[in-house]
């Protein structure tokens, strides 16, 4: 009985197989239009070989994409650790772009392609219907299955593209907020930078600076920008207090900022010091801060006539 059993399976298993090789092989063309058919099946299955290609190579794309990114999200986080990372090999990014366009049109000039062909196999199909109407017809048979077959390979093959486009615009996205940290880091590092190369000049100036022994004039000073009368207001200076500061000079050059400096010191103002206005790109050097107006105000009054006060305006900065 249970060698019975097993001689029906496999008989039915191979009734199946023949069944399935049967609707894989191509039927015998027997007229023009299964002539043509046959002709247009083995064309789709090179397109599908040539689309699995281009799809692959998009593939490759998104997985170096994601590679970049993961290596600059690295980077970033290294950096903000102080870790610095070798530089990578260069590679140009417009020559990249434009590859990866090309190849998008390639596919998607692939795909349409392969979607006409189906249309015209199905036209075929259904015109060969109308002479062979038989459901029981193998060449009918083999090709109902053929076309509703490559249907769903292009509908898949049309959602990985928009899946891997979509990731592509993700990584995209996502890149340009780690170059833009990275940007900002740099910016940081750069005034940072600044910041302590400016306080070590300054601090050179007053260490390495003598009393002058003739008195200095304010016509041996150059002040720089004139000043309204108004108070100005400077907003987000790093590096400083919020306050009412009392100006005496404004230089966006530095040669004339530590000209300046230096005879300020020369004339006895060992207290002086400055801010850089990063919007104007402008040095305040100034020697009073106060924390309220009135106590400026007083101060401003009583400058006295020291020769670098001529020029004496108030500032206040609000970070």
């Amino acid at each position: 009985m249970l060698r019975a059993a097993a001689e029906e399976a496999a008989r039915l298993k191979a009734e199946q197989d023949a069944k399935a090789n049967k609707l894989r092989s191509v039927p015998v063309p027997t007229d023009q239009v299964t002539v043509e058919m046959n002709n247009i099946t083995r064309l789709t299955e090179g397109a599908k070989t040539r689309q699995k290609d281009l799809l692959i190579r998009l593939q490759e794309t998104v997985a170096s994409k994601e590679k970049d990114l993961k290596d600059l999200k690295e980077e970033n986080d290294l950096s903000e650790r102080g870790i610095v990372k070798g530089p990578k090999p260069f590679r140009s990014v417009t020559a990249e772009k434009r590859v990866l366009e090309a190849l998008k049109v390639e596919i998607d000039e692939a795909i349409k392609s392969q979607n006409e062909q189906v249309r015209e196999l199905e036209g075929l199909y259904k015109e060969r219907l109308e002479k062979v109407s038989s459901p029981t017809d193998e060449t009918n048979i083999f090709y109902k299955a053929k076309i509703q077959e490559l249907k769903t390979e292009q509908f898949q093959t049309i959602k990985l593209k928009l899946d891997l486009i979509s990731k592509l615009d993700e990584i995209k996205v996502e890149t340009e907020i780690e170059r833009k940290r990275r940007i900002k880091k740099a910016s940081f590092d750069n005034e940072q930078d600044k910041y302590l190369k400016d306080r070590a000049t300054l601090n050179k100036i007053k260490q390495n600076t003598a009393i002058s022994s003739t008195p200095l004039t304010s016509k041996d000073f150059d002040f720089g920008q004139k000043q309204s009368g108004n108070i100005q207001i400077i907003k987000n200076v790093k590096n400083v207090e919020s306050g009412y500061y009392l100006v005496i000079a404004v230089h966006s050059n530095v040669t004339k900022r530590d000209d300046f400096l230096r005879k300020t010191v020369a004339s006895g103002q060992a207290n002086i010091n400055f801010f850089y206005d990063v919007t104007t790109s402008k040095y305040f050097i100034y020697y009073d801060k106060f924390d309220n107006l009135s106590q400026a105000q007083k101060a401003m009054i009583s400058k006295g006539s020291k020769p670098y006060n001529s020029e004496m305006s108030m500032v206040k900065i609000e970070n």
